[in-house]
């Protein structure tokens, strides 16, 4: 009677979306030893949540007392995420703020078997020299013993990468 079910099972258990389930979702410590800078900030807790076609990505970004966390919802079966975004906090210091819409377009999709999520985002950054387009290239990459995550971000702004490396929370 169950025998027929058994393949379907079999797919669905090797879909991305559960390999992804198993290995990405979690808390991540941020090991800046192995990092790029992470000016203005000092600690970065990143927790992934994956349900299904929904990714959930939780920052939590601190330096003493002062705090920031943004949350972004994806429904990575969708080509184009609108995300608002009150706060641009990514290297903050060189003067460059969410600017356009207040809102960043994001493409997620499922790479290597679920292993990584790659993103890719737009926005619209203001600065003194008036509005910027930027795209934002992010891997969220499980090293294959589960332990590591790693974060690259290629931006146009940028002519090198930026690297994060998280260990799994415990």
């Amino acid at each position: 009677m169950f025998r027929p079910l058994l393949p379907l099972l079999c797919c669905l258990l090797a879909s991305p979306v559960f390999a992804a389930a198993s290995t990405l979702a979690g808390t991540w410590r941020f090991d800046p030893r192995r990092s790029t800078e992470l000016s203005p900030w000092q600690d970065y807790t990143l927790t992934l949540t994956v349900d299904g076609d929904r990714v959930t990505i939780l920052q939590q970004l601190g330096a003493g007392r002062r705090g920031f966390t943004d949350k972004m919802n994806l429904n990575v079966a969708q080509p184009d995420n609108v995300v608002p975004v009150a706060l641009w906090a990514d290297n903050r210091h060189i003067g460059a703020y969410i600017g356009g819409d207040k809102t960043k377009h994001v493409r997620a999709e499922w790479l290597d078997g679920g292993r990584i999520l790659r993103l890719h985002t737009d926005l619209v950054l203001s600065t003194s020299q008036g509005d910027r387009a930027v795209n934002i290239l992010s891997d969220y990459k499980v090293s294959a013993n589960g332990a590591v995550l790693t974060l690259t971000e290629l931006r146009s702004t940028r002519n090198r990468p930026v690297v994060y490396v998280f260990h799994r929370a415990k």
